[in-house]
């Protein structure tokens, strides 16, 4: 038996791996990218061997829809926490001072991982924080945009 698949088969498969990858890691970017994969599968299914047009159809699919698409899509399935609504201009969308309960313990110096507004975000603290217990974000680092910089909550 030949197993061969279609390149339009392959460039919709790659979207949907892509997409679903946007599930596991925060930022709401490389969704775009599968976006891009069912562009090129369209010139694919119609002009299979044009494999520059498929990858330039990716390409500009990928970067427009990115570029067009992310800041209206982030207002409409960013949701709003609960905490004092603080922000710093360093801190983006991120609201200073939610406090959220860690599932992990978070040590000190090194990056982890944490759950805020329903997914799961990198985070570093200065301290170390043991799991089941509050934190509170102070803001985020400034070299990774998807790491929150998160602080032991004073206990209430």
């Amino acid at each position: 038996m030949d197993f061969t698949f279609s390149p339009w088969l392959v460039w919709f498969l790659a979207g949907i791996a892509v997409m679903l990858a946007e599930l596991a890691i925060p930022g709401f970017v490389i969704i775009f990218f599968g976006l891009g994969s069912w562009g090129a599968s369209v010139v694919a299914f119609f002009s299979p061997d044009s494999y520059s047009a498929q990858v330039a159809v990716f390409v500009i699919v990928s970067v427009v829809s990115l570029m067009t698409l992310r800041k209206v899509a982030m207002r409409v399935f960013t949701g709003r926490s609960e905490g004092t609504g603080l922000e710093t201009e360093d801190s983006g969308n991120v609201p200073v001072g939610t406090r959220i309960t860690l599932d992990q313990d978070l040590e000190a110096g090194r990056i982890g991982r944490v759950r805020f507004r329903g997914t799961m975000w990198d985070a570093v603290s200065e301290d170390r924080i043991p799991a089941g217990s509050d934190a509170e974000i102070t803001g985020v680092d400034k070299a990774n945009r998807s790491c929150l910089k998160m602080k032991a909550a004073p206990r209430v």
